[in-house]
């Protein structure tokens, strides 16, 4: 089979590279392309599937050729995305909506206070021109004819619902040539804190039970459509074993051995843009705690890989006793190595700390018990979020969850004297988010499985553009031509020294 997958940076790797290597060890050609690059400027995972697998290609960077409807398009999808945070589904979601606001281009921020998006009916007919301004809006032709050149028998896209975003445009010209569509879903919150899925795939590759009723009643795709796969970007945790000891690990780290250790999962800079701070407070508040185990239980601190190392600069690890922040600059867990130390920090602590992150997630698959409390000033990104819920409740819930922190710092206690009870339903969360057909059924043949299942499928009849969108599209020309597009940051992907990221580029065509 020859697949032509589309992402928007080589970031998503990190999410698909067991896929991609067990479709090209079953035989099946996977050309990969870009929208732009990865904000990590981290190549290693691209590299590395290149030169182990011929049957894995890629072209780099193409993002969409500018256009006279680049600017038209765009803003229709960035005011759509705006509108949905409209829904009383979202009603709490205040963070959100700002953020969703900011990619509204700012001639049209005007109308986002027009108090006719308070009303129901309005936004729904809103909504549906904004949906006929995109069917009218004709398909870039570069990612046509990226297209037509690898002729795929199957198109995958990921993560599709990035707010206003181009990559709409693959799904649009694999519809006019009659081409399989499938979007895998990204991660644990792209179908409630991204934008919309404007158009729908043939398929939607969904991790849980969770998901697929986010796809349905968020993102109007029917039962048929979605498929639950499990999460295989969480495989490589399950069968993993640690690589050091106790001790040599709390020595390369920096911590005193003689003590347990809580592991502290930093948030992304979105979740949490002044996580230092509450950091602080935090550590003075376990330093402060009643009971003296917690009190004298040693910290590691893990920095987010998307934040700027700087935000440490101000912060002194030293004025707390057997408190460390390590990897001192972050690390992105891509290579063995760093790999390795992730799974050490998550198997040697007693327990796991974080306000709202998917390394939660990765620390009750390696078992541990898994601790948040509500931090005021983060409030619009954890019980204002659809996604955080999935944590509080799916299963019996992840979390461990505190109002206060005297009342977190107080069940970290429990962590040091966990029970039974506490990991079974631990194991209960993963087996419903991350494996629904068992703890020991990995997810990656499973998404694999169900691509291939797609690619068997009677391939769709190219779609013609309907002679009413063909209509609608002169009628907005004029329009389209006085909307300019924000330019976007199109740069080549990071290539390690010595490798051709385009080589064997025509191998999947």
């Amino acid at each position: 089979m020859n697949i032509l997958f589309s992402m928007r940076h080589a970031g998503a790797l990190r999410n698909f590279s067991s896929t991609l290597e067990m479709l090209a060890q079953r035989g099946h050609r996977v050309h990969l392309t870009f929208l732009t690059r990865d904000k990590l400027d981290d190549g290693r995972l691209l590299s590395g599937l290149l030169d182990r697998y011929p049957a894995i290609t890629s072209g780099g960077v193409a993002g969409v050729q500018r256009s006279d409807w680049l600017g038209l398009a765009r803003s229709a999808r960035a005011l759509a995305d705006y509108t949905r945070y409209m829904e009383p589904e979202f009603a709490t979601a205040h963070a959100l909506r700002e953020r969703a606001a900011t990619r509204v281009p700012a001639r049209l921020r005007p109308w986002l206070r027009l108090p006719l998006l308070q009303w129901r009916i309005t936004r729904r007919a809103i909504a549906a021109v904004l949906a006929s301004i995109e069917r009218a809006v004709p398909p870039d032709a570069g990612v046509m004819s990226v297209i037509h050149a690898h002729r795929p028998d199957v198109l995958l896209l990921t993560p599709l619902v990035e707010f206003a975003s181009d990559q709409i445009e693959y799904v649009k010209g694999a519809q006019r040539l009659g081409v399989r569509t499938g979007l895998c879903v990204h991660s644990w919150d792209n179908l409630t804190t991204k934008g919309l899925i404007r158009l729908l795939p043939d398929r939607i590759f969904v991790w849980n039970d969770a998901q697929r009723r986010e796809a349905v009643s968020l993102h109007r795709a029917t039962a048929g459509q979605v498929q639950v796969t499990g999460a295989p970007v969480y495989d490589q945790w399950f069968e993993r074993r640690p690589t050091s000891s106790r001790a040599a690990f709390c020595s390369r780290a920096g911590l005193t051995d003689t003590r347990p250790f809580f592991l502290y999962l930093c948030s992304s800079p979105f979740i949490a843009p002044d996580e230092v701070s509450f950091i602080t407070r935090w550590l003075a508040a376990v330093r402060s705690a009643a009971d003296s185990d917690v009190r004298q239980t040693g910290i590691l601190i893990r920095p987010h890989p998307s934040a700027d190392p700087r935000i440490w600069a101000a912060f002194d690890p030293a004025a707390f006793e057997n408190v460390v922040v390590w990897p001192a600059a972050g690390a992105n867990p891509v290579d063995a190595a760093s790999k390795d130390d992730y799974f050490d920090s998550m198997y040697h602590a007693a327990a796991a700390v974080g306000i709202n992150t998917s390394a939660q997630i990765e620390a009750g698959i390696v078992g541990r018990r898994v601790y948040s409390v509500r931090v005021p000033e983060c409030r619009g990104t954890q019980e204002e979020t659809i996604h955080f819920q999935h944590l509080l409740q799916e299963g019996g819930g992840l979390l461990s969850m505190a109002d206060t922190l005297d009342e977190h710092v107080s069940a970290l206690g429990g962590a040091l004297r966990a029970g039974a009870s506490e990991a079974s339903r631990v194991r209960e969360f993963v087996r419903r988010f991350v494996r629904p057909a068992g703890l020991d059924v990995a997810a990656t043949p499973q998404l694999v499985e169900a691509i291939e299942e797609l690619g068997r499928q009677p391939a769709p009849a190219p779609r013609r553009q309907p002679l009413m969108f063909r209509l609608l599209r002169r009628a907005l020309y004029p329009l389209a031509t006085v909307l300019p597009a924000k330019p976007d940051k199109i740069r080549a992907v990071s290539r390690p020294a010595g490798t051709d990221a385009d080589r064997r580029a025509g191998a999947g065509a």
